[in-house]
């Protein structure tokens, strides 16, 4: 799989930004430490375990769905990719309904159903519900994530970027995921949609 230079800057643009505010948080916490009285100091310690959990599941979350980690041949468990996604949404306005068997699948498709879920999870500006169902049938692999919620819609720009063909002057790092899974699609031979067609419900689909 190859991809233009500016994809992968927008990439790290994305992961750095993601993770700013939790070591931000970790760093202005450590600097207080001590300035208090000790009642202030258990607070501050909480915010930076917090801030440091919050940093670290986000980080484990991109190093699958963006990195390469064990190498284009390694495997994950949808297992393992459901708890990637549940601590990486912890804490915020979403809820989480996995429909899938645990089954082994190649990490370049885990990376497909991660930055699916990533888009659809985006969709989402005032909380919701994220499903996500995995189905293995002989040898074709389908993935099927739909977000429900008040106000449930693409990002600006995201339904452009959802092309191997998408104008790359026209992503930026909150878009290029989109144009990633595209490219991860047809790396997979996959057939990839998003409908939007209810109210409130958007739906992303891929099979493999």
């Amino acid at each position: 799989m190859n991809i233009d230079h500016k994809v992968a800057q927008l990439l790290v643009s994305r992961v750095c930004h993601d993770l700013a505010g939790g070591v931000s948080a970790v760093t202005t916490g450590a600097e207080l430490l001590g300035e208090d009285d000790q009642a202030m100091d258990e607070e501050v310690l909480k915010v930076i375990a917090m801030s440091a959990h919050q940093s670290a599941s986000r980080l484990a979350f991109f190093r699958v769905t963006f990195g390469l980690g064990g190498g284009e041949n390694d495997t994950i468990t949808t297992n393992e990719a459901k708890v990637l996604l549940h601590d990486f949404i912890e804490g915020g306005r979403l809820s989480l309904v996995w429909g899938a068997d645990n089954i082994r699948i190649g990490l370049m498709q885990a990376k497909l159903l991660l930055n699916l879920c990533l888009i659809g999870t985006e969709s989402l500006p005032r909380g919701g519900v994220v499903r996500v169902d995995v189905s293995k049938v002989a040898d074709r692999l389908g993935f099927a994530v739909s977000v429900r919620g008040d106000g449930a819609g693409l990002r600006p720009g995201v339904d452009n970027a959802f092309s191997v063909d998408a104008d790359l002057e026209l992503l930026n790092a909150r878009t290029v995921h989109a144009h990633f899974a595209a490219v991860l699609a047809q790396t997979l031979g996959a057939e990839m949609e998003i409908q939007s067609e209810e109210e409130g419900e958007i739906r992303l689909a891929a099979l493999m």
